[in-house]
């Protein structure tokens, strides 16, 4: 039987916390392992950024987001999202993994994991999603079965219709920009790995494709100045 996540309101969830990922505050959610009688879920919770931050940029990032997940429900290494108990707040399935660079418990098979995490990526790209955050390397997941999870789609860019042409040029450049994730991770994790056949950002992307990119880095720097302490 379905355990039934809808029936809580965020702070009833919060209630359940056992663990905290990561910590609120400035333009930061909180991330929370919540717990109830063995049914365990993960809470982002945009309430626990800085007041204006939370009131007025919160809502607009769990949309985005909740925007993603819903479009890759059927990915398998993105969490499923289990409920929007409001518009700062979204709970999403928990996957028992630890962050690839921080690794203590698992002992991945590199060159089997690298090829599944480029498959995954590739999933993510076909449902009509870039992650656009993937260099950062505390975004990519693994189990112990070695599998990839993707989290924190709050950067994501979504393809739009295939007449709107800028659109499918910027979701072009910010897939490619995730594929090039892959080489960056490797060189935190199995710089041995590296070949002539992976790709940098600046060579996949292109320089117009890095600057849209900066852009949007641009503009989440100006908010946090503008809405946190």
């Amino acid at each position: 039987m379905t355990f039934n996540w809808q029936q809580y309101s965020t702070a009833e969830l919060r209630k359940h916390a056992v663990a905290t990922f990561r910590e609120g505050g400035g333009s930061r959610p909180d991330v929370l392992l919540i717990d109830i009688e063995g049914h365990k879920a993960v809470l982002k919770d945009q309430g626990g950024a800085d007041k204006w931050f939370a009131l007025l940029i919160g809502p607009i990032l769990n949309w985005r987001e909740c925007k993603a997940l819903r479009k890759l429900a059927a990915v398998p290494c993105i969490p499923d999202l289990l409920s929007v108990p409001d518009k700062r707040s979204f709970l999403m399935s928990y996957h028992e993994s630890e962050q690839i660079t921080r690794l203590t418990r698992i002992q991945p098979d590199w060159p089997v994991f690298f090829n599944k995490l480029s498959a995954a990526i590739a999933d993510v790209h076909q449902a009509g999603v870039a992650h656009n955050d993937l260099r950062n390397p505390t975004n990519t997941l693994i189990t112990a079965d070695g599998e990839p999870i993707l989290v924190d789609l709050v950067a994501c860019f979504c393809q739009g219709q295939v007449w709107n042409r800028p659109n499918q040029w910027l979701f072009k450049k910010f897939s490619q920009v995730d594929r090039s994730a892959i080489t960056k991770i490797k060189s935190k994790v199995a710089p041995e790995l590296i070949t002539d056949n992976d790709i940098k950002p600046e060579e996949i992307a292109g320089k117009a494709g890095m600057a849209a990119k900066g852009l949007g880095q641009w503009i989440r720097k100006l908010s946090r100045r503008l809405f946190t302490h």
